[in-house]
């Protein structure tokens, strides 16, 4: 992976930073520590890897089938 901001844009046209926050393949422990299931490895936020994969939410990001719920009450605001 080369370039320091990779962007790729899903399906949708949504662009996404290619990193290991937007990766299927992490898994972030009950301490907050982030792990790559693919390597069983720790690694920072930034970390990129020839194995990355959009995650599956970001998959459909764009494709306005959620509904946006406030945060605390958790009533539907859009639909």
């Amino acid at each position: 992976m080369n370039g320091e901001n990779e962007i790729v844009r899903n399906v949708y046209g949504c662009a996404i930073k290619r990193c290991c926050a937007s990766c299927e393949h992490k898994w972030i422990d009950y301490d907050g520590t982030r792990l790559c299931k693919s390597m069983n490895l720790k690694v920072q936020h930034k970390f990129k890897c020839s194995k990355w994969q959009m995650s599956a939410g970001l998959t459909k990001a764009g494709s306005a089938q959620g509904t946006v719920r406030d945060i605390f009450t958790k009533r539907t605001i859009i639909e």
